[in-house]
């Protein structure tokens, strides 16, 4: 708009110059127009052969971790930047030494700014140290790059939806000896099935129940004893677990989400994973809370794989305080995969009436469960004869330390 009104008042100038027989008029508003024209000329092309680019010398870090941050910016032309702004949006989850930031708390994102002028076939690069202080999959970008001409007639602006992602582990904690004591190494569980059986290791025989199938009936001892005879297999524990994460806060969605209990729920899972890993179980993560930037809820299929951990802790770190379905949903898709004996472990904040409720539908299944209560104090209610496990003050009492991941 600026340009345009140099062009008219120009153009008039050099209108009345010639009518007035004014050769200074004439002369001042041929200069103004040039001056407009090469600046809207230039407006065009400012932003020709440059190019923007971001350099992060590792994208996946523990909350804490310094990361080696740089961002250049190349004019590859005859025509110079007088100026130039360059504005990345940056997450509030990431901290920049010695950057200028700009943006309020109330927003999502704040705004990395530069502000720098450029020599034909010139390139700059500053470098900073990135700090990593929460948890989450964070986004940086687009970036927005401003700049005008020497006069003041015209402004250029451009916009690279070029984007970064740096994805932050949640916090672990060693929880070894508050939650599987050497002596229970599976927990003081108890469930409806607490052991299955190897049929491939026979034990003994015994007398025949009604419930026993038919196929482990032993003919041979049956005849020997003229009486049924049912096979006595070796029993065996099984190293199975599935840990569910709740990722509902409050006992209603519509209460919305407590930002504190779910970070908390979220390390407490993720310290039961690395503790699954080093004991050599095999297991997976299931929870309601929505993945990052995909509108789906967390799996992670169980497994015994050397980069299971790894895909439990990412799974954990793009988790988000939202939740896509209730649990029940969620479990019930896993359910009729589970093996027999299945340990659960229920992480969760709140311990509602439809929660009670999944539980018994778990154990029904032959599933063991065992409850951390991440929410604050002491659970309100009590479960029967399934442990619940306080962490409100574990958490306190123990140091987040980094397990080894794939």
């Amino acid at each position: 708009m600026l340009n345009d009104f140099w062009v008219f008042f120009s153009s008039l100038m050099i209108f009345i110059g010639l009518v007035a027989s004014q050769g200074l008029l004439l002369v001042v508003g041929s200069l103004v127009l040039v001056l407009a024209l090469a600046a809207r000329i230039w407006e065009r092309f400012a932003f020709r052969s440059v190019s923007h680019t971001r350099s992060i010398s590792r994208k996946r870090a523990f909350i804490g971790d310094t990361i080696d941050y740089s961002v250049s910016l190349d004019n590859d032309k005859v025509l110079p930047l007088i100026w130039v702004d360059i504005q990345d949006s940056f997450p509030e989850g990431l901290d920049l030494t010695g950057a200028t930031m700009r943006g309020t708390g109330l927003e999502l994102n704040r705004q990395h700014t530069i502000t720098t002028s450029l020599l034909p076939y010139q390139k700059a690069t500053w470098k900073y140290s990135l700090t990593c202080s929460e948890r989450g999959y964070h986004r940086i970008g687009p970036v927005r790059l401003r700049t005008g001409d020497i006069f003041g007639f015209n402004s250029a602006e451009t916009r690279y939806n070029q984007f970064d992602h740096i994805l932050v582990f949640p916090r672990v904690v060693d929880i070894e000896g508050l939650v599987f004591p050497a002596e229970h190494p599976m927990g003081e569980i108890r469930g409806t099935r607490p052991i299955y059986f190897d049929t491939n290791r026979v034990v003994g025989q015994r007398d025949y129940q009604p419930r026993d199938p038919m196929k482990h009936i032993d003919w041979k001892a049956t005849a020997r004893a003229r009486t049924l005879q049912t096979k006595v297999f070796e029993p065996v524990v099984s190293l199975n677990m599935l840990i569910v994460m709740n990722g509902s806060t409050r006992e209603h969605s519509w209460q919305g989400s407590n930002r504190r209990l779910f970070e908390r729920t979220v390390t407490i899972a993720a310290s039961v994973a690395s503790l699954a890993d080093r004991r050599g179980y095999t297991y997976g993560v299931v929870s309601n809370a929505v993945a990052s930037y995909s509108g789906k809820w967390i799996h992670v299929p169980i497994g015994a794989s050397s980069s299971q951990l790894t895909m439990a802790l990412e799974a954990l770190a793009m988790a988000a305080p939202y939740v896509v379905a209730p649990l029940a949903e969620v479990v019930n898709s896993e359910r009729d995969s589970l093996p027999a004996g299945t340990t659960v472990i229920l992480v969760t904040p709140s311990l509602s009436d439809s929660l009670l409720e999944d539980i018994a539908g778990i154990r029904v299944h032959g599933c063991r469960v065992l409850v951390l209560y991440s929410g604050d104090g002491l659970p309100d209610r009590e479960l029967g004869d399934i442990d619940v496990i306080p962490m409100y003050s574990v958490l306190d009492k123990v140091e987040a330390h980094e397990p080894a991941i794939a």
